[in-house]
């Protein structure tokens, strides 16, 4: 029975470390959107629009940051108190499903940004994999799941 928890409290820590990567991958990808969208529409060459342009850039990433923790700290205790349930794998789908389409929307403004023209199929086939992966596991996280098994284990 303790092997069997311990097995479990890896596996959901182990789902956690990959949904704040996914995290902390969004957070990358939502900066360089940024920085990319404000050397190309904001930045005209005055040094005071630079220099906002850094104050925007600090600021987003001190406020991007703060998300993350917030995201980190919430999703270790949802895991945590899910490790010993049957849904284990649903509940990272219900996590990692929107993380993934926060990435694909990032991804795909960042495509935008740079240009659509220069884009080659890989780029698309990686956001086609984001959309659909982000998709799938929406879709695995509101399907019906089995009666709850929890009671019988424990007692």
């Amino acid at each position: 029975m303790i092997i069997k928890k311990s097995i479990n409290y890896v596996i959901a820590y182990v789902l956690w470390f990959v949904t704040i990567l996914l995290g902390l991958w969004f957070v990358m990808l939502a900066r360089s959107d940024l920085q990319g969208a404000l050397a190309t529409y904001y930045v005209r060459g005055s040094v005071t629009y630079i220099q906002r342009a850094r104050l925007f850039d600090q600021v987003f990433v001190i406020v991007l940051g703060l998300l993350w923790l917030v995201f980190m700290v919430v999703t270790e205790w949802y895991f945590r108190t899910g490790a010993l349930r049957p849904d284990w794998l649903k509940r990272f789908a219900r996590v990692a499903g929107p993380v993934i389409l926060l990435v694909f929307v990032a991804d795909l403004f960042l495509f935008w940004l740079q240009g659509v023209s220069s884009g080659n199929w890989l780029r698309w086939l990686i956001l086609a994999g984001e959309l659909a992966l982000g998709i799938v596991f929406l879709l695995y996280a509101r399907s019906p799941s089995l009666p709850d098994q929890t009671k019988t284990e424990l007692n």
